[in-house]
């Protein structure tokens, strides 16, 4: 049995060569740079005044700040907020509202009581309601598509980040 030994096969073709790559001129790059703070900062400026209007609140969003809410909404959450006209006629039990509290701050529970010029909530995970509250007070519901809540999770620890930062 004999057995041959393979030799590689020279070849004189040479692979093609890419084209190098030209350098960008100064003016180029500065201006690439403008572009995209420009986008950027009016990703951050319109997206707030978008969703105002679409959702019909001033106050479109609002991150959880506790775990009241758990296991529905989660501390860090980035929640979606609908605005509402008359809250004595929209607003059902069972519902999620955002409504400012005695502080001046928002609180997010479940309503669980409706009373001629009040109502009542209680977050999820706590153990007693809170204190009636004016209809008046009332910001908004979450904010559903379909039977999900619209949330974003954790991307609120961003937003409670950043406005303790410019707080100080």
């Amino acid at each position: 049995m004999v057995i041959e030994q393979l030799q590689p096969i020279e070849t004189t073709e040479e692979k093609p060569k890419r084209p190098a790559k030209k350098k960008k001129p100064l003016w180029r790059k500065i201006l690439g740079t403008v572009l995209y703070l420009a986008f950027v900062f009016g990703l951050v400026y319109y997206t707030p005044k978008a969703l105002s209007n679409f959702l019909g609140t001033d106050y479109p969003l609002a991150a959880i700040t506790s775990g009241s809410m758990w296991p529905e909404l989660k501390k860090g959450d980035l929640i979606f907020i609908q605005g509402v006209k008359d809250a004595k006629k929209e607003i059902q039990v069972g519902e999620v509202i955002v409504y400012s509290n005695e502080r001046n701050a928002f609180t997010i529970h479940r309503v669980i009581e409706l009373k001629e010029d009040e109502l009542i909530t209680k977050g999820d995970a706590n153990n007693i309601s809170d204190q009636p509250i004016s209809y008046t007070d009332v910001i908004g519901r979450l904010y559903k598509i379909g039977n999900y809540n619209a949330r974003i999770p954790k991307l609120g620890f961003v937003s409670t980040s950043f406005s303790q930062f410019i707080k100080k």
